[in-house]
């Protein structure tokens, strides 16, 4: 169990950040989290463990969780196609863009919810508590395959439990353009360079200044993200200038774990705050949203405490 506990951590931990710390889901809905573990949490541990034996980087877990975001919004419960998904949101009819049958602010969103804080920050917390096992793999070819066959049992679970509820089908082209995507996406993820640490002899700053710049930069990107064209064209301003600023950093000499911690960390804080304004689409709201909020936010902190503690005791 031991060898598995990492893998049956972030099993949990995704759905727990890309849902519940974000806010879609209140806190009393926690029976939901086997359901939602199904998808979110398979996705993230099939995706880390298949970047960590290839010997890839984080541009492929972005990528992959790129592509598992267009595979869970676009052709499993077709959130980017159906207008009426949500009485709380619209990702279509806001900033449409021709002939792709959603909104850019849904497709942002989506991307930034699912690659970022669903897929990326719960993988580099949950190796930042176990240092010494960060780039290995966790599971065998029997993990392996069982992960795989939660994936897809999740994906028809939330496949057929959406169709079945709303009804709603998007056209054959959309569906079948979202698919090539997700192929692509798949694929460059495999295509682009390994990473190579040390290419420049600087160092990078300190993983206290990184951990508040990131906070920051994810705040500010969630503060300008707004349902205009102006504030798509911001927040994706915002997301260019911090992913040069993460790339510049990385080619440092002494970047590691710690710095890449801190990086989750920040995301990490501003989901806590970001959930405080959210209308759960699952659970009771009010008083009762905001009192499970409260101590899903304490227990983010808890988190960090506890990760950053092991980190920086590894790197010593």
């Amino acid at each position: 169990m031991r060898h598995v506990t990492p893998a049956v951590g972030l099993f949990f931990l995704s759905p727990v950040i890309g849902e519940m710390l974000l806010g879609a889901t209140s806190l009393d809905a926690l029976a939901l989290l086997p359901v939602l573990a199904l998808l979110y949490g398979s996705g993230a541990l099939l995706i880390r463990e298949v970047v960590r034996r290839t010997g890839r980087g984080w541009g492929s877990i972005l990528l992959l969780g790129a592509a598992y975001a267009l595979l869970e919004e676009g052709l499993l419960d077709q959130m980017l196609f159906n207008a009426d998904y949500s009485g709380n949101y619209d990702m279509v009819s806001v900033t449409p863009i021709p002939l792709v049958g959603t909104g850019a602010y849904g497709l942002v969103s989506v991307l930034a919810v699912h690659a970022l804080w669903s897929i990326a920050v719960p993988i580099a917390l949950v190796e930042a508590l176990v240092p010494e096992r960060a780039d290995r793999p966790w599971l065998g070819r029997f993990g392996l395959g069982v992960t795989g066959g939660l994936l897809v049992l999740g994906a028809a679970v939330v496949g057929w439990g959406s169709y079945d509820e709303s009804g709603f089908m998007a056209p054959w082209p959309l569906l079948s353009g979202t698919a090539v995507v997700v192929v692509g996406l798949v694929a460059g993820a495999f295509l682009i360079p390994r990473p190579r640490a040390g290419l420049e002899g600087r160092r990078a700053p300190r993983p206290l200044v990184v951990g508040a710049v990131a906070c920051a930069g994810t705040s500010a990107f969630w503060l300008v993200l707004q349902p205009s064209w102006w504030g798509v064209g911001a927040a994706l301003a915002v997301a260019v200038v911090g992913a040069g600023v993460v790339r510049l950093w990385a080619r440092a000499l002494d970047w590691g774990p710690r710095h890449v911690f801190a990086l989750a960390a920040g995301a990490t804080l501003t989901y806590a705050w970001v959930g405080f304004g959210q209308t759960p689409d699952q659970g009771s709201g009010g008083a009762v949203n905001l009192a499970g909020h409260v101590l899903l936010a304490l227990g983010a902190v808890l988190l960090l405490w506890a990760g950053g503690r092991r980190v920086r005791g590894h790197c010593v």
